[in-house]
């Protein structure tokens, strides 16, 4: 069945697919503005929120030094090779640790006050970059960077204390290093402010109505010539997902997600009601877990660990709520990161039943050795307003869980505190949601295993772990680092540090009109949209 249920999938995203190339291949149309029903982001500054929303927003307008490819440009959504964005071009010295990057002359800032249009400068990239060292819960990804100097207007030197394999896909990330300019926060003291949010992207934030709609206008100076082919971008405020879907059907939005997404269970309703819709399925970069303080009992006890992992029937959890699609090997590494991903079936199986069996009698027999022969109670700090499957999963941890004699309390959340604190590892006991799309596997293995990260949720602290995740990020040979990456997914199989739930794939869908948007993992919405034109 499950194989039947792929071969479906296959088809219908080769057949999604070509018509998506037969898109591309028409030529674009100017013009037009596009509609997108979407959550309210918590903030508008990307240092100072780790929000999806928060990043998609600003992409349509900031820049970064290099970036990654999308829509014509891109061989598959997971294409992570480095383009030059206001950088034109850039070396390396010998020994990894120099990288020089030469701007383009001429770009400009948005036509907004204080800075009026005026010119990107390497003052600005010095200036972004280490903002985003002082001031962001992701600065860890710069831990490396001893050095930000500007050699000239138009030259900008960054000197690491070691080689960083990492660092030119973390430059190139949305969530990381939007270059902004310096004035706009000294005059209005905060990267919040709608008029603040200037920068060179494509398109110009032209108005924000709290709680009602985000308005963007085309960028008439933007660098790349002839784009983008929009006139304009409309985020209309709308916090129900049932809402959001309704005015995709009814015409009233082309995207229902700031990335077009819609649940397998919503793409085959959608289908019903509007069989002219446009729905392609993509595996993506997505993961899901359980988050659990291993600093204290009862998880800094492995063998309870253990018992979680082995509650959860993955298998279960996919054919009910993702039709058979999902993925029930998602961690540590996503399965979406297929370049980097050891599958489960290449792990000693006396481990890796951690990371994908159902044991639940076995897990009560660890549970008794561990002293918890009657259980015990734990909280689940959580978001409720994800997406489908989520608040399905949270009761399916809680059902789970329940039948090997813990008993979950689940513990929904004010969205601000939810991304403030507790995605930091700011909470007691167990948390449990969705993990950033990260386009670097290093974020998934140092990101979440080394120690004191606000990013480590579980807060691990294993020092054998640690020197390997050092290892592979030094490691400057791909093939090299892919095996100590792989040797670092043999290693956690067992430790069960997080319980990872199946990870869903993901429609985009839009109306037939639509042409150009090609789904590419990340935060990043601004490229995407740059390549989209309407056909009406």
């Amino acid at each position: 069945m499950r194989r039947s249920v792929l071969v479906v999938m296959s088809l219908v995203l080769a057949v999604s697919l070509a018509g998506a190339d037969r898109a591309l291949a028409q030529q674009p149309k100017r013009g037009g503005v596009i509609r997108i029903a979407e959550r309210e982001a918590p903030g508008l500054d990307p240092h100072l929120s780790i929000s999806f929303l928060t990043h998609s927003y600003v992409s349509l307008s900031y820049s970064m030094l290099v970036r990654f490819p999308n829509g014509p440009e891109q061989k598959s959504p997971n294409d992570f090779s480095i383009l030059p964005d206001l950088s034109e071009k850039w070396t390396v010295s010998k020994d990894g640790k120099v990288y020089t990057f030469n701007l383009r002359k001429g770009v400009l800032f948005h036509n907004k006050p204080p800075v009026n249009g005026r010119e990107v400068s390497a003052d600005d990239v010095k200036y972004s970059l280490e903002r985003f060292m002082a001031k962001s819960s992701f600065r860890d990804r710069f831990e490396p960077v001893q050095a930000i100097d500007v050699v000239d207007r138009y030259t900008v030197r960054i000197t690491l204390k070691e080689p960083y394999a990492p660092f030119l896909n973390h430059l190139a990330n949305p969530t990381f290093c939007a270059i902004l300019p310096r004035e706009a926060e000294d005059k209005l003291q905060d990267f919040n402010h709608p008029d603040a949010v200037i920068g060179t992207g494509p398109f110009v934030m032209k108005s924000y109505e709290k709680g009602v709609r985000v308005v963007y206008e085309r960028n008439p100076t933007f660098y790349m010539k002839g784009f983008p082919y929009l006139d304009g971008v409309v985020i209309d405020i709308t916090p129900d997902a049932a809402a959001r879907l309704a005015v995709l059907r009814a015409g009233k939005a082309e995207l229902p997600h700031i990335w077009g997404w819609v649940s397998p269970e919503e793409a085959r309703s959608v289908k019903q009601t509007n069989p002219e819709m446009s729905l392609t399925p993509y595996v993506v970069i997505a993961q899901g877990f359980i988050y659990l303080r291993t600093d204290q009992p009862p998880f800094n006890d492995v063998r309870v660990r253990r018992a979680l992992s082995l509650s959860i029937d993955r298998k279960a959890w996919n054919d009910a709520l993702l039709f058979g699609e999902g993925c029930a090997d998602p961690g540590p590494i996503p399965c979406g990161l297929k370049e980097w991903k050891l599958d489960a079936a290449k792990i000693d199986p006396a481990k890796a039943k951690y990371l994908t069996g159902y044991d639940p009698a076995e897990a009560k027999r660890l549970l008794a050795e561990a002293g918890y022969a009657k259980g015990f109670t734990m909280p689940i700090y959580h978001w409720p307003g994800y997406v489908v499957p989520w608040r399905s999963y949270y009761e399916l941890a809680a059902d789970n869980f329940g039948k090997i004699g813990i008993n979950v309390e689940l513990k929904p959340e004010e969205y601000g505190k939810y991304i403030s604190t507790t995605t930091i590892g700011k909470y007691e006991k167990a948390a449990m949601g969705p993990s950033t799309p990260f386009t670097e596997v290093d974020d998934f293995l140092f990101g979440r295993f080394y120690p004191e990260l606000a990013t480590n949720q579980s807060h691990v602290a294993d020092a054998e772990l640690t020197k390997m995740l050092l290892a592979q990020r030094r490691e400057m040979d791909p093939k090299k680092r892919k095996q100590i990456v792989d040797d670092i997914q043999r290693y956690l199989a067992d430790k069960a540090y997080y319980s990872y739930v199946p990870s869903w794939p993901q429609y985009v869908a839009h109306p037939p009109y639509v042409k150009g948007f090609r789904h590419h993992d990340g935060y990043g919405a601004g490229m995407r949209l740059l390549y989209t034109w309407i056909d009406k």
